[in-house]
């Protein structure tokens, strides 16, 4: 089975920085976080129903990062990020995105700890509850009984870790 290690967590904990870092040091496809594009694009408001948009976009713009054929692949975020971040924003999920989670047995998680400072970005919006949506991501990844492992630190400790974390991974497939 093909495996994808998903780089996940609260915002500004570095996910993209890793998964670009992991990308070059590990030599895999990666998958950039496609809120980013779409918000950019489409810019920085959003509802329930592009959401969903967005989760269908976000899978296929990973699909083209990293081909199906590819054993293992990177991806900065997957669907649990659009679930919880229906949940916290509007009380619900789209059931479509629940039910794609479900199916996307073939990820592993390096989940990111806030234990960096919050910087400020025009598409971010919780400088304020980022341990709470840690314990979000790790329970959601609890229940869907997939490995993971937690990226803590700063500096170069931080890409030591999740370097180290993401082999670990990769050793149990």
């Amino acid at each position: 089975m093909n495996r994808r290690i998903v780089i996940t967590g609260p915002e500004s904990t570095g996910k993209s920085t890793i998964t670009a870092y992991l990308a070059d040091r590990l030599i895999l496809p990666a998958a950039q976080e496609y809120a980013r594009i779409y918000l950019e694009r489409n810019g920085p408001h959003y509802t329930f129903d592009s959401l969903l948009e967005m989760s269908r976009g976000h899978r296929q713009y990973q699909h083209e990062q990293v081909p199906a054929a590819e054993p293992l692949g990177l991806f900065d975020t997957d669907l649990t990020n659009y679930k919880i971040w229906s949940e916290v924003i509007f009380g619900k999920c789209h059931p479509e995105i629940t039910e794609t989670l479900q199916r996307e047995n073939s990820h592993v998680y390096l989940l990111c700890r806030p234990d960096l400072p919050w910087e400020f970005d025009p598409l971010r919006e919780n400088p304020l509850n980022r341990e709470e949506l840690f314990e979000r991501h790790r329970q959601q990844i609890e229940q869907l009984r997939r490995p993971y492992r937690i990226i803590s630190g700063t500096g170069t400790a931080r890409f030591e870790a999740a370097e180290k974390a993401a082999l670990e991974l990769i050793g149990q497939i």
